[in-house]
């Protein structure tokens, strides 16, 4: 029998995080990564339709961990680990997070041993693992495959799978029960691959041979995306977001592309890191079928809730106007009491006001902006600062606040320190923002983060940082950093310095005084 749990590895060692952070309960990137694999389980085929994620989308949850920092989640994991004894473990890890990785694989070994086939994906393996323009399979210093081979970290990843893995995860499973029916262990699964570039999807599969790293690319054509299910119809819905006032809330998405239509330097979700391909054809009719299905959904698991979901686009539809205008024509039509948010860019905002008014109308409730820095021009420009010759950066964000506290419609925003701007320029956005608040009640969250380098296929500047250390030391580093989202001390942005703890200590006391009246944040 097939046994699978998935894991969301965790970014800190050890450390509570504060309440700034936003954090949904839900692992989104282990759910996108595994819904073709859990859509067999649920359809009763195969392998997965006799496996431990054939039952119900609670069960399938149960089988899935979100961990936040390794030592707090040790005992839920040993409990998924001892409780499914699985076959197949699935790791996914953000850079920060592949230290948590290699732990969770270690553990995973040490309780298992050869019987668990261990199996890290993600957006690190994805950014680390990759085709160079020749075509060959290359290997930034933070592979976790060339990792192993130099024996920074244990041989313990059975395999990585980078890019578009989700009929991989399905394949292999299928794989394992077969060698489980002839009693052979999961973790010899590298010498029983044939065939496997044949599935669908543009990935890499790769592994560590000793002191030399194999990898074996995907031929057998593109994800058909459509057939893809929404992650709530397999998983249910935990979350329920402050700013959708108790109703659920669902992760859901268009499949406009696998990144953002910017280009961002510090952004990993960069087009140039992720590519440029957009499917806006048919988007806004996949984002419709994805929200009917988190109503229904959240109706079924929790009667007498009522729905809401997060859009997962890197912008709404790409921020097409087409798109979003057949968005509100399908749910003008509809009777769907969802209500929505989403991302888009402060540009963006101030180009559609005239279809966020409409869409406000059909149930777009909150938007999240990227503000980051006070000015762009001077830490080298942001790509997405396309209105720079009309107006200052930040006359044309307090636009926004205002444009959607008219409209009704909720706005938070992130902001993003360490990309070379100025001490004092961080204490006076903080202030601005704490002003805007006061009048506007916008931007509210705000979410604080601190640059951090991503491998970006190569492209990061020259850094090639390995990413095998904690980011984040235990102790006055951790503490300091409690109410950052992404935030590190050993990987910073190209070209910057490593953060000091004053200033980082100054910036958390400044954001936390967003809380409290305006005038005593004036004084400070």
């Amino acid at each position: 029998m097939l046994r699978v749990a998935a894991v969301a590895a965790p970014q800190y060692e050890s450390a509570a995080l504060g309440k700034g952070v936003l954090k949904s309960p839900d692992p989104v990137s282990v759910f996108n990564a595994v819904r073709y694999a859990a859509g067999l389980a649920a359809h009763g085929i195969g392998a997965w339709g006799a496996s431990n994620w054939s039952a119900s989308r609670r069960a399938r949850r149960d089988a899935v961990l979100l961990m936040n920092a390794f030592e707090d989640d040790l005992p839920a994991f040993d409990l998924l680990i001892e409780s499914i004894r699985p076959n197949l473990l699935l790791l996914g890890a953000m850079s920060l997070c592949l230290p948590g990785a290699t732990a969770c694989a270690r553990r995973a070994k040490d309780i298992l041993g050869d019987r668990v086939c261990v199996v890290l994906g993600g957006w690190h393996a994805t950014e680390t693992i990759y085709a160079d323009v020749a075509g060959r399979v290359t290997h930034h210093p933070g592979s976790p495959v060339r990792l192993m081979c130099e024996r920074r970290i244990p041989p313990d990843f059975d395999l990585v799978v980078a890019g578009e893995g989700e009929h991989v995860i399905a394949w292999l499973g299928e794989r394992i029960a077969a060698l489980e029916a002839r009693r052979i262990p999961p973790a010899s699964i590298r010498a029983h691959l044939n065939g496997i570039a044949q599935v669908s999807g543009e990935f890499i599969v790769a592994w560590a041979d000793e002191l030399q790293p194999v990898a074996v690319a995907g031929a057998g054509g593109a994800l058909d995306r459509d057939a893809l299910l929404p992650p709530c119809e397999l998983f249910g819905v935990r979350a329920a977001f402050d700013v959708f006032d108790g109703r659920r809330t669902a992760h859901v998405f268009s499949g406009t592309g696998r990144g953002c239509v910017f280009d961002c330097t510090f952004c990993s979700e960069r087009f140039s890191a992720t590519g440029p391909r957009l499917a806006l054809a048919g988007s806004a009719d996949r984002l419709f079928h994805q929200l009917s299905s988190a109503a229904r959904v959240i109706a079924e698991d929790t009667p007498g809730s009522k729905a809401s979901a997060f859009v997962e686009d890197s912008t709404l539809l790409a921020g097409s106007k087409q798109s979003l205008r057949r968005l509100v024509e399908l749910l003008a039509e509809s009777s769907l009491d969802v209500r929505f948010g989403a991302q888009l860019t402060i540009d963006q905002i101030l180009a559609r006001l005239d279809i966020l008014r409409e869409l406000k109308a059909v149930g777009l409730d909150y938007l999240f902006v990227g503000v980051e820095t006070p000015d762009p021009r001077a830490i080298g420009g942001l790509s997405k600062d396309v209105m720079s010759a009309k107006d200052t950066w930040m006359h044309r964000t307090e636009s926004v606040f205002e444009a959607l506290n008219a409209l009704g419609i909720k706005c938070g925003a992130a902001i993003l320190f360490g990309l070379g701007e100025a001490r004092e320029q961080r204490a006076l956005l903080l202030a601005q923002l704490h002003a805007w608040r006061d009048v506007l009640g916008a931007p509210n969250p705000v979410s604080l983060n601190w640059a951090v380098q991503h491998p970006l296929k190569g492209g990061d500047g020259g850094c090639e940082y390995r990413y095998d250390r904690w980011g984040v030391p235990r102790g006055a580093w951790a503490e300091a950093f409690r109410d950052f989202g992404e935030a590190s001390v050993l990987y910073p942005s190209a070209g910057q310095p490593a953060p000091e703890l004053a200033e980082v200590e100054e910036v958390a006391m400044l954001y936390r005084l967003l809380h409290t009246d305006a005038r005593v944040l004036a004084k400070v």
